[in-house]
Order: C-alpha cells, then structure tokens, then sequence
C-alpha cells in the first residue's frame, strides 16, 4: 500500500453473490469512512436493505491498522478458464486527496483465485462485516 493506513478516508468493499435464485442471492456493498459504515443489500438489482451505522473511531483505525496484514496488493489481470457460477469481491482504498491506494477485484470459482488482486481479500471482508452490528439479519435471508 502506497499511503501510510492514517491517511485512509474511504474503504469500499463489495460482494458479488454467485448465480442463485433470487431468493438466495445476496449482494452487498460496504463503504466505511472514520465515523460511519454504509451497508446495502440487493438480490439482483432489488434493494433488501440500504443502511447505515455509527463507527467508532478505533474501529475504523483498527480497520486501518490491519491492512498490512492482508497482504493486498494490486497484480495483472488473472481471467478465469471456463469457470463460471463464482462469486466475487471488491476493494477500493482511497485517502482524503482522493488518491487511490489499493483498487482490484478477486473472483473465487472452482477454487481458484482470479482478477486483479492477490492476499487475502475475504479476510478483510469478514474483519469489515464485523464492525456491522448483527450484519447476516441486514441479509434477510
């Protein structure tokens, strides 16, 4: 990561469900800044939950703080060979100048890894989905 984790304003974070039917597809969007957490839900395209949360300021430091440890890192293109049904995530860091730090996208099918992130995205999506008070409920699954 190119900016030292106290210059982060914005962290988007976003999960594609694999194809499922639509009463079992869940997709979410994450956006966490230094006092707030945004969650949206959609099945397709259907808003199932659009919502908000206040975030302590250590849990968004912490947040910061444990970037490292994930190991994102940016890397060319890794397209998928004929596996299709996965599911997909999203990373975009950026700091209060809007410059982006960390942006790429991970797509988990057959399992393999591939887009335009390596490290361990899901991890750093489970550790955002936990600063979310009671998040499987906002799934309404």
């Amino acid at each position: 990561m190119e900016n030292p984790k106290n210059e982060i304003s914005r962290i988007e974070y976003r999960f594609n469900d694999s194809s499922v039917p639509p009463p079992y597809h869940r997709s979410y969007d994450i956006i966490v800044v230094p006092d707030t957490i945004y969650l949206k839900v959609d099945s397709y395209g259907e808003i199932l939950t659009d919502t908000n949360f206040v975030l302590a300021a250590s849990d968004f430091m912490a947040l910061c703080d444990s970037l490292p440890s994930f190991n994102l890192k940016t890397r060319e293109r890794k397209e998928p060979d004929g596996c299709v049904g996965g599911t997909g995530e999203q990373i975009k860091i950026t700091d209060a100048a809007g410059n982006v730090s960390i942006e790429g996208s991970a797509y988990y099918c057959g399992g393999e890894t591939y887009g335009t992130i390596t490290g361990d995205l899901k991890g750093f999506g489970r550790l955002i989905k936990s600063k979310i008070p009671d998040f499987r409920k906002h799934l309404k699954e």
